[in-house]
């Protein structure tokens, strides 16, 4: 039985970007890796291991971070076993922020952990504009908590994953 008295709902409209790179899958992949940073989790459990001062730990985040001020923290191609079922099927899931960000945000509201580090998604449907990078943007599934400290970092959010799709459609075409 669910306790609907204790239960707590918010809406929000989220605003769904799906872009066209004007790349081939296999290049918008490439294209997109090298604009992104990689987190590496050795070195997030030894920084836990060692209880690591936070100065530490941003000194870490910024050297782990791409040009953009993003990194991927996990990756999936998820088009790799299913296209063992009706052919094909190009797209790779991946969840991509920043930790520096994730702090700020999570201390304004912890519910917030839901959503940051965020998923991007590459694809590849045919589209003649080429392979697509699909995101929800963040200030638009982050105004669902009705922070309004929570604007302004979720905006620094968008204008970063908005300077990676500007580098892959400029640099990479």
């Amino acid at each position: 039985m669910h306790d609907r008295e204790n239960r707590m709902v918010s809406h929000a409209r989220i605003i769904r970007e799906d872009i066209p790179t004007g790349l081939g899958y296999e290049a918008l992949v490439a294209a997109f890796e090298r604009e992104m940073g990689r987190w590496d989790p050795l070195v997030e459990n030894a920084l836990i291991q060692q209880k690591a001062p936070w100065e530490k730990v941003k000194r870490v985040f910024h050297s782990m971070a791409g040009p953009h001020g993003l990194m991927i923290f996990f990756h999936v191609d998820q088009g790799r076993l299913t296209s063992l079922h009706h052919g094909i099927k190009r797209c790779a899931l991946y969840i991509v922020g920043n930790g520096i960000i994730a702090e700020q945000i999570l201390s304004i509201d912890v519910r917030a952990s839901q959503y940051v580090p965020f998923s991007v998604c590459l694809y590849d449907n045919g589209h003649p504009g080429g392979a697509i990078i699909s995101f929800d943007r963040p200030s638009s599934f982050l105004a669902v908590f009705q922070q309004p400290a929570l604007m302004e970092i979720s905006r620094l959010l968008d204008s970063r994953i908005y300077s990676v799709v500007h580098a892959i459609r400029s640099k990479y075409r």
